[in-house]
């Protein structure tokens, strides 16, 4: 191993171990307000598995509780399973509460159903919100943006449960946000902020504090049919109950954390910018073009070849350039009054 390469590995180590060392999770104690566990949730989560996001269920869990979420909604576009997988396995490792839920597609809509154990396959919105309800879930209006309320008429959407204020669409379309509002506006539904995380940005950049008895999935859910949430969103405005957003008001922390990115530390920037070098050092180290290696030399003549191994010249190129050495000898002995074959 070159030092070149020797020293790009120590990088990329230098790389692992701190980037390990600044992922570590802080302990965090528990929030309570008003006699209730304020629980910070995303309730729009993709996974890869049997969906199309960028983490597997476990992922999304380790990054859930990167984010300093206490729950998350895995929803897979109509289907359980991952949900299940992510349940399954946050439970083992302690994680945050995993909600199973999936996203409901139509043309004309996306209602996120949450609590919901089996996959819904229903052919209409009426029909979908009641199976939700059969099953002891909720339903929550996914990033309601004109093109999907012609699918909620006053009864539909009567039926829904909550419904997005807080969107990834609302840092990039200056119309989100008010059609959010005039939507929820139409009926008294709970405030809801959710990532519809996929993989790229952050998990919980938008998230919903809900103010529940305890941080079961079961008392999340209570929390939220009753209208027991707050959101933030950018601009400084506050979406819910008024009432419990004064109880948080003191706890700008939390504001902060659910409309920016938190600042990136030095062991962070280490990390990164020792692991791109060490990349990018070997990267150059295995692109050089290195010198062949020769050929053992023989004597002998390749089979079904008149070239010498050794010299790779042929006899008649051999003998042409015999008769140029004899041609040029022949004419010095002319030159000194000798031939060619009298002795010196």
């Amino acid at each position: 191993m070159t030092r070149n390469a020797r020293a790009a590995w120590a990088l990329m180590a230098v790389s692992l171990v701190g980037g390990t060392i600044a992922d570590r999770v802080p302990e965090r104690a528990p929030i309570v307000a008003g006699g209730y566990r304020v629980i910070a949730a995303d309730f729009h989560t993709h996974s890869s598995t049997w969906s199309d996001g960028a983490l597997t269920p476990f992922g999304l869990v380790l990054a859930a509780r990167r984010q300093g979420l206490d729950a998350i909604a895995i929803t897979g576009h109509n289907q359980v399973s991952d949900a299940k997988a992510g349940r399954w396995f946050s439970s083992l490792i302690g994680g945050p509460t995993v909600l199973v839920g999936q996203e409901l597609l139509g043309v004309d809509h996306h209602i996120i159903a949450i609590g919901t154990e089996r996959q819904i396959a229903l052919p209409t919105v009426s029909a979908q919100l009641a199976e939700v309800h059969r099953q002891g879930g909720i339903a929550i209006a996914a990033h309601p943006m004109p093109e999907f309320w012609a699918a909620f008429d006053d009864e539909g959407q009567g039926q829904l449960d909550g419904a997005e204020i807080c969107h990834p669409l609302v840092y990039s379309n200056p119309k989100a946000l008010p059609a959010f509002e005039q939507f929820r506006e139409r009926h008294a539904l709970a405030a809801i902020g959710s990532s519809d995380f996929h993989g790229l940005g952050r998990m919980g950049e938008c998230r919903t504090y809900v103010f529940a008895t305890d941080n079961s999935a079961a008392a999340i859910i209570d929390a939220v049919r009753a209208k027991r949430t707050v959101v933030y969103a950018p601009g400084g405005k506050t979406y819910g109950d008024p009432a419990l957003a004064s109880l948080i008001a003191s706890r700008t922390e939390l504001r902060d954390v659910a409309t920016s990115d938190a600042p990136v530390g030095g062991l962070d920037w280490v990390s990164r910018v020792s692991g791109v070098v060490g990349l990018m050092w070997l990267g150059a180290g295995s692109g050089r073009v290195r010198p062949r290696a020769r050929l053992p030399s023989s004597r002998h003549r390749s089979p079904g070849s008149g070239r010498s191994r050794q010299t790779g010249i042929a006899p008649a190129e051999r003998r042409s350039g015999l008769a140029a050495a004899l041609h040029s000898r022949a004419a010095k002995g002319q030159a000194s009054g000798r031939g060619v074959g009298q002795a010196e």
